[in-house]
C-alpha cells in the first residue's frame, strides 16, 4: 500500500467452496468485530471491494503501481457508516435509538458512532440521535443488544428490524 501497487490475491470468500484470483488496488486496511479487512479496487470488476484478511489465500506483489483516487480519505470513506459495510445504495439518514436505563450508560461512554449524540436522559431511558446509513452491521449490532435498545425513528428501519425480529422469533416460537 505505501509504495501505491498491485496486489494479486488469491481470495476464498466464505460462500464460495474454492478460490479466484483477483488483481486489487490496496487503498487501506480497517480493523472491525476482531477481523481486519482490506479496503481496495477490484480492477477486473472495477468496483471497490472489503477482503477479508483471513480470507486471502496468498498474495503477489506486481510491478504495476497506480494512484489512489484525489482526494481519498479512509476516515471519510466510511464515516456515514458503522463498521465496515459501505454499500452506497443505503443512504445516511437521522436514526433515533432508545436504550433502557440499564444499556443508556454503555450508549455514552461507548459511542455506536461519531455522530451520536443525546437527545434525552430521564433516568428510565435515554434517546440518542445519530446520521448514518443503516447496513447491515449496524442492523446486527442493534439486534446483539436486544429488548435493551429500540429503534424509534425512521419507520422503515423500525420495520426493517421488526422483520429480523419476527424471522427469529419463527425460529424459536416451538420451544
Amino acid at each position: 500500500m505505501g509504495e501505491n501497487r498491485v496486489v494479486e490475491i488469491e481470495y476464498r470468500a466464505f460462500r464460495y467452496s474454492r478460490s479466484y484470483r483477483i488483481p486489487v488496488e490496496p487503498y487501506c486496511v480497517k480493523l472491525f468485530e476482531n477481523r481486519w479487512y482490506m479496503l481496495g479496487h477490484n480492477i477486473s470488476q472495477d468496483t471497490i471491494r472489503l477482503y477479508g484478511l483471513d480470507r486471502i489465500e496468498a498474495v503477489e506483489l506486481t510491478d504495476s503501481e497506480f494512484q489512489l483516487p484525489e482526494g481519498f480519505s479512509a476516515p471519510e470513506y466510511f464515516s456515514n457508516y458503522f463498521g465496515i459495510v459501505a454499500d452506497e445504495r443505503v443512504k445516511p439518514e437521522r436514526i433515533v435509538v432508545r436504550a433502557n436505563a440499564d444499556h443508556a450508560p454503555y450508549l455514552k461512554s461507548l459511542p455506536l458512532h461519531h455522530s451520536q449524540r443525546l437527545i434525552e436522559d430521564n433516568g428510565e431511558y435515554a434517546d440518542f440521535e445519530l446520521f448514518l446509513a443503516p447496513t447491515y452491521d449496524f442492523i446486527m449490532k442493534l439486534l446483539h443488544v436486544g429488548a435493551m435498545v429500540e429503534v424509534i425513528s425512521p419507520g422503515s428501519l423500525r420495520k426493517e428490524i421488526t422483520g429480523w425480529i419476527s424471522d427469529m422469533y419463527e425460529l424459536y416460537k416451538n420451544d
